[in-house]
């Protein structure tokens, strides 16, 4: 029976996303893989369509299926030679390694096409191999969510939300952006003997509030950015997934499920959320739009997927930083120019993965072609320097395309992190990865904002300031903790320097 069928070329072509799926299972949600499967069928499918026209159905499903495996063995094979560092590493090499699988490929192709022999067995175990290796996936990605249930039904964060809705005067357009990676000035200081007032005073000039020291709560962008918009530390969590567990699915949905848009929507706000690099934050039932998807790809499965199975530094490159370059202009230029009106005003959040690696600017906007390290601290201070710039542009245009009341976050949802001990930190360490940008334009407000302010209380002001809620502000905290096991959390707070 399997020697009359022909399936595997169509599963040998589901396996390079399932395979990065299931290596990093623990972070990328189920629902963000069936578009690159569908993308990946259709690659397979399309090449086996192409070659039957002039080689027959069976030989064609043949040479599919050996095309697709030497790819995914080849990218695969180099990406781990490359990293044993071991006395052989050379032949990780693409010329070398890309050589030897071209010269089997051609090899395999040639002896199908000359060959006069119909293939039934070959197809048959070529079947059963596909079968095996795909089956073998799902049954690992089935026992992992059986044995790792999540339960998103529970609102952790519900109780918070006002049991009435009041008449409110002034319904302002907010701003949420978060700027990724960017250091709070007493790093850049001390780590980059850069001095960044000049920009610090440019905002202060346009009427934000600029603490005169800012730290996020956590290390990492989905802690960080979860813990704001919830307006709330996440100890829940260590209870609910245990110490050793790395699954991020659920502060993934407590991000996406979060209480600040949740809040917003009772009073009718339009959610409009971007992809800045990164996924657009919050769920299909809260944002209305989400804008500068292309495609809406996840991007740590994209990344990986291209990092692995395209090993030609200049081709991996050029694919990674244009669509960031595209995406990060896409959002410059399309986020200033949403407005709300007195009937329905607008929340709009903006994660940019921007001065953070890929570092595709330098300090005056020209492109960068070449891969730099995320260690490189003179690639990272140039694109800061230019996030600077952009900074200013951006507010600029957000301010002058309003003609109503507007709140304007621009914020970082961390520090600079390379070179951080994350299992021996020292002072130097907590302050660098804490230490971020923090300006907050409140108009209601700004005569009487805290000295200090973290992310949780951001939501926590903005709320009480134009809702009329008496959200008490929390204690300002910093959990730091390794992203080898990020549900293990210790408070810091009173452990940074500078």
């Amino acid at each position: 029976m399997l020697k009359n069928l022909l399936v595997h070329p169509f599963l040998f072509s589901l396996f390079p996303v399932l395979f990065l799926f299931q290596y990093n299972i623990h972070e990328i949600p189920l629902q963000d893989v069936f578009l690159p499967l569908f993308f990946s069928f259709v690659v397979g499918f399309t090449l086996w369509i192409i070659l039957r026209f002039f080689i027959g159905g069976k030989k064609a499903g043949l040479i599919t299926s050996l095309v697709i495996m030497l790819f995914i063995i080849f990218s695969n094979l180099h990406m781990f030679i490359l990293n044993s560092n071991t006395d052989f590493s050379f032949l990780g090499r693409t010329s070398i390694l890309g050589a030897i699988m071209l010269a089997l490929l051609v090899a395999g192709i040639v002896y199908l096409i000359k060959s006069k022999r119909i293939f039934d067995n070959l197809n048959s175990i070529t079947n059963v191999i596909a079968l095996s290796l795909i089956g073998f996936l799902v049954i690992s990605i089935s026992v992992y969510y059986v044995e790792n249930p999540i339960d998103y039904s529970i609102t952790y964060f519900s109780e918070e939300l006002p049991d009435s809705i009041d008449n409110v005067t002034i319904k302002p357009d907010i701003y949420y952006f978060i700027f990724d990676e960017y250091a709070g000035h007493v790093t850049l200081e001390q780590d980059f003997n850069y001095d960044n007032s000049a920009f610090l005073k440019e905002l202060d000039e346009r009427g934000f509030y600029v603490p005169d020291i800012s730290y996020s709560n956590y290390p990492n962008s989905l802690e960080s950015i979860a813990s704001t918009l919830n307006m709330g530390y996440l100890d829940m969590l260590t209870e609910e997934l245990g110490q050793n567990s790395k699954d991020l699915r659920l502060p993934t949905e407590i991000r996406d499920n979060n209480l600040a848009m949740n809040f917003l929507k009772l009073y009718d706000y339009k959610i409009v959320s971007f992809y800045g690099g990164l996924g657009a934050a919050g769920t299909t039932a809260l944002v209305n739009e989400k804008l500068c998807s292309y495609l809406g790809i996840n991007n740590d499965l994209r990344t990986k997927f291209i990092l692995t199975y395209f090993p030609i530094t200049y081709l991996n490159d050029s694919l990674i930083h244009a669509n960031h370059r595209e995406k990060i202009e896409c959002v410059f230029s399309t986020a200033p120019n949403i407005r709300g009106t007195d009937e329905e005003a607008v929340f709009v959040m903006a994660h940019f993965l921007f001065p953070h690696e890929p570092y595709i600017y330098d300090s005056k906007g020209n492109p960068v072609s070449e891969r730099k390290a995320w260690e490189d601290k003179d690639a990272y201070l140039q694109q800061l320097q230019y996030a600077n710039t952009r900074i200013l542009e951006l507010v600029d245009k957000t301010l002058e395309n309003s003609d109503r009341e507007s709140v304007i976050i621009v914020m970082s949802d961390h520090g600079f992190r390379p070179g951080t001990d994350w299992e021996n930190p020292s002072q130097e360490n907590y302050r660098a990865v804490f230490n971020n940008l923090g300006a907050y334009y409140i108009p209601n407000q700004i005569n009487d904002m805290p000295e200090t302010i973290s992310g949780v209380n951001v939501f926590r002001i903005i709320f009480n300031s134009y809702f009329g809620t008496e959200y008490e502000l929390l204690e300002d905290k910093q959990f730091f903790f390794n992203p080898e096991k990020p549900f293990i959390y210790f408070d810091v707070s009173g452990n940074l320097s500078g």
